[in-house]
């Protein structure tokens, strides 16, 4: 019995050492740079830095997209509907109306066609110190492995 708690304490702390000591993909991002920094002279500040995903498309954006097509769906059909009681001169200039927002709901359309898909990951906002300094970014693959240009 004494053996099982020793081995029991034993695992508890191999555990909490690598619960400890993984890294973030923050620290893994920065970790790439320095590498590849290293032999330059230039020093790095990643005090601001901001580790954010990267899509080909934002989900906001395409969120944005599908709501914003919806609601051209009621215009143009509230639109349409207005279109049979009114005038030649009147129904023309709505009808131009209803082309344009027409036109805009068809790139909408295509918009939300791309549907998001995670790339990678993009480390934004690390200066390099110096006389003049820069504002640089970085983008990496999914498992932030590698630095991607």
């Amino acid at each position: 019995m004494k053996n099982l708690s020793s081995y029991s304490l034993f695992l508890l702390m191999v555990l909490f050492f690598f619960s400890c000591s993984k890294k973030s993909d923050k620290d893994r991002a920065i970790e790439l740079v320095e590498k590849k920094y290293k032999s330059t002279n230039k020093a790095l500040d990643f005090n601001q830095a901001t580790l954010d995903s990267l899509y080909n498309i934002t989900p906001s954006a395409y969120a944005d997209s599908v709501k914003r097509g919806n609601e051209l769906d009621l215009e143009l059909a509230n639109l349409e509907s207005q279109i049979e009681h009114l005038d030649q001169k009147k129904s023309d200039s709505v009808g131009k109306i209803s082309a344009a927002l027409t036109t805009e709901r068809y790139r909408l359309l295509e918009v939300v066609k791309v549907k998001p898909v995670f790339k990678g990951w993009k480390l934004t906002n690390v200066k390099t110190e110096g006389e003049k300094p820069d504002k640089l970014i970085f983008n990496f693959d999914q498992g932030i492995t590698k630095i991607v240009e």
